[in-house]
């Protein structure tokens, strides 16, 4: 069940780097969910709209994905949202590799049960507007952003596509908390079209357990791209050929 409540803004919209940008608060299960939407100046009637999850340790307004919302709205002129998620930014500050980040992954089932009925509230919340169109829904989400994006797009209806990547049923990071076995689960569930993005040299999920999760996706409407490099490692080309997919996607 989807259980709908209304968006809380916090001050006025402000233009940043040609973008307007506008921070919210939503009411959560647990507590108080903060994000941002990155937007058009003007969003037209029945507008595509794109969900994003940030990396572990990161936030709303993280480095890694602000870049990612700005892309989509000056590339493509789609609105981004973007949460913190669950025990970061405004609801924890957990770091990437702390202590309270492990902590929050000790049980990946139940971070992931917590960031899945986070995100399905707040897209109710967003449809609830009026200015969104039900049927034009994506989701984009990179390493931790695929960890809770997967079990999420698995159960959530309304998306269309997806861009997700950086993550495997394998290595460092899915060996926490049972997170393999939560990923594997989750991904045969997957229908929609996807891309999905590999780091060839990623130290935080080898190579073949990304591999086989990308195989393992129930979608036949998939592409997989990987690049030479680290985990973090990914080029701006990269991540402009994901946005350019999932606006492809939701544009038609």
């Amino acid at each position: 069940m989807t259980t709908t409540t209304s968006i809380t803004w916090k001050g006025d919209a402000e233009r940043v780097d040609d973008v307007m940008e506008r921070d919210f608060t939503i009411q959560g299960e647990r507590d108080t969910i903060h994000g941002v939407l990155w937007a058009p100046d003007q969003i037209p009637a029945g507008s595509p709209l794109v969900l994003i999850g940030h990396g572990g340790g990161g936030h709303k307004r993280a480095p890694s994905v602000v870049p990612t919302a700005q892309g989509f709205v000056l590339e493509h002129g789609i609105p981004a949202v973007i949460i913190d998620a669950p025990g970061h930014g405004d609801r924890g500050g957990a770091q990437s590799r702390s202590p309270e980040y492990y902590a929050l992954w000790a049980n990946a089932q139940q971070m992931t049960d917590n960031a899945t009925a986070d995100w399905k509230r707040v897209l109710s919340a967003f449809l609830d507007t009026g200015m969104f169109d039900p049927a034009r829904i994506g989701w984009s989400g990179m390493s931790m952003g695929s960890l809770i994006g997967i079990p999420y797009v698995a159960s959530e209806t309304r998306l269309k596509a997806a861009a997700l990547g950086l993550c495997g049923f394998s290595g460092v990071t899915p060996n926490q908390g049972g997170g393999s076995v939560v990923m594997r689960a989750a991904t045969p569930k997957i229908t929609i079209p996807l891309i999905f993005m590999l780091q060839w040299d990623d130290e935080r999920f080898e190579r073949l357990g990304s591999m086989e999760m990308f195989g393992a996706f129930g979608t036949t409407d998939k592409r997989l791209v990987w690049h030479v490099g680290a985990h973090a490692d990914m080029p701006l080309e990269g991540r402009r050929h994901a946005r350019a997919f999932l606006a492809e996607r939701l544009k038609a």
